[in-house]
């Protein structure tokens, strides 16, 4: 694909006609006349107007050659339904005009230079090494090991047709990892993806992670046939005592995930309003979340691992500037929210490991999870 150079950044040939302002009569500022000096560049000030904001989106997508949006809550929407959201400004057409808006002013800074230039690379961080056993314990042989592993357990909506590409790239991409680390992997798909076979598994002790894509709301994480596997008010706290979560699934982590904490899970990472995500580079969106699931296999912290997924996010924009899917891409990285145990937002140290150690010296019987 033809690519034009705009300032320090490098663009599609289609994105370089997209609009990355608009002034109070309602005209459009292009990036040429920006960067060459002709125009000064305005942030904020002319798009306070709901109006503006849409009008600016709408020019923005109808430059793209082809688009189908998926919104992990509600379905896939083609183009001429997506302008229809904005101009409506329904909730998801004034998320996604946000979102266009949003990235027009990031993607404008990185041309004049103000912002960096993402390398389109991610560098995945080392496996922690388990910790040192002490001399005096006597460990379990390593062929036994499987029978004191720690626990995941995977909640993958694969019946539903907008959950179902990402629910094969996680149980492909991301399973593998907790396996090759040494954890017990439980998996629940299809129609196994249900509350009574969720809070059975997820009360099994040394149950350490629960992870999984499914439909949700702001109090409610779904699995098969949007049936409810865990809603705040309606579960038992045993279901996520002493776990670290993680939901691909639009809003659980304003309300679902500091529940959660309250009922004494180690920490909460899920997204706050509408995961959305452009359907031709769908993997971008399943890679750049799942760095959080591989990161906490790794043995990495709660902000470890959001640093991660952070930085995942930003390669795949870089990948793909000026576009609508840098744009949703950005917008979800800053709805990923987590809740940690602690104070408030407290200690982000939380960390999993994959194998419980008997410590059988005479003085002390206790097991210790590392």
């Amino acid at each position: 694909m033809k690519t034009i150079k705009l300032g320090k950044l490098s663009l599609p040939e289609f994105a370089a006609g997209k609009a990355m302002g608009i002034r109070s009569d309602g005209s459009f500022m292009h990036a040429k006349e920006i960067v060459s000096g002709r125009i000064p560049p305005k942030f904020g000030l002319d798009l306070t107007s709901l109006d503006n904001k849409a009008k600016l989106a709408i020019q923005r997508i109808k430059q793209e050659p082809d688009l189908k949006i998926g919104v992990i809550n509600a379905g896939i929407y083609s183009k001429a339904e997506i302008i229809s959201h904005i101009e409506n400004q329904t909730s998801l057409g004034r998320q996604l005009a946000d979102a266009e808006a949003k990235y027009a002013e990031y993607q404008l800074n990185q041309m004049l230079g103000k912002i960096p230039v993402t390398p389109v690379r991610f560098v995945m961080p080392k496996a922690e090494i388990l910790p040192t056993i002490p001399t005096e314990w006597k460990i379990i042989p390593k062929v036994n090991w499987k029978l004191f592993s720690n626990k995941v357990l995977f909640c993958e909506n694969t019946t539903d047709n907008v959950t179902n590409e990402a629910a094969n790239y996680r149980i492909n991409n991301v399973h593998p990892v907790f396996k090759n680390r040494g954890f017990e992997v439980i998996t629940l798909t299809g129609v196994n993806d249900n509350r009574t076979n969720f809070a059975a598994r997820a009360k099994e002790q040394r149950v350490v992670y629960i992870s999984g894509i499914g439909h949700g709301n702001y109090n409610v994480f779904t699995g098969h046939n949007n049936s409810s596997l865990i809603r705040v008010g309606s579960y038992d706290a045993q279901e996520v005592d002493h776990s670290s979560i993680h939901f691909l699934s639009c809003r659980t982590g304003r309300d679902l995930g500091p529940d959660t904490v309250s009922k004494g899970a180690y920490s909460f990472a899920g997204y706050n309003e509408n995961f959305t995500f452009t359907w031709a580079n769908s993997q971008l969106f399943w890679k750049a979340d799942s760095q959080y699931d591989i990161s906490m296999a790794l043995g990495r912290t709660v902000q470890q691992a959001v640093a991660d997924t952070v930085a995942q996010f930003n390669v795949g924009m870089a990948a793909v500037p000026g576009t609508t899917t840098a744009a949703l891409l950005m917008q979800n990285r800053d709805l990923l929210r987590t809740a940690v145990s602690g104070s408030a937002w407290g200690s982000k140290t939380a960390k999993i490991q994959p194998y419980l150690f008997y410590n059988m010296t005479l003085a002390d019987f206790a097991i210790k999870r590392l």
